[in-house]
């Protein structure tokens, strides 16, 4: 009865890191198909193996998704090293979230009032061990 109870605590343990990066990660493609947004994907490979090093994606969107957004963040603020600052009118907001196979950092950009919000969100996944 123990070992099984140790396994579903671990699964849920785990999959709380799982779901702050799907929550962010999904709102960021659905509005990335947007027209009112911006969307680039880079990819950084090794030349050797051609294995994935790092994945760096960056939306800029305006009004009530961008606030959306500041929402996810926040909701999400417990599952990683969360940070808030607030300067010159912008807001800015970033979670790192380490796990065993890679590192998380998201970053949102806020300015301008309420209504006509810009925002922008930096997602940066760094693979570790991607020799």
């Amino acid at each position: 009865m123990k070992p099984l109870f140790l396994t579903i605590a671990m699964t849920l343990f785990l999959s709380v890191g799982a779901y702050s990066q799907n929550k962010i990660d999904q709102l960021v493609e659905t509005y990335s198909t947007l027209g009112s947004s911006t969307f680039t994907s880079i990819v950084d490979r090794n030349q050797q193996t051609r294995k994935v090093q790092k994945v760096v994606k960056s939306l800029t969107i305006k009004g009530k998704h961008a606030s959306e957004l500041k929402k996810a963040f926040k909701e999400e603020a417990e599952t990683g090293t969360f940070r808030e600052s607030h300067q010159d009118g912008e807001e800015t907001y970033m979670l790192t979230v380490e796990q065993s196979r890679q590192s998380r950092l998201y970053m949102l950009r806020l300015s301008g009032s309420t209504a006509y919000r810009t925002g922008k969100c930096t997602i940066i996944v760094k693979i570790k061990d991607a020799r």
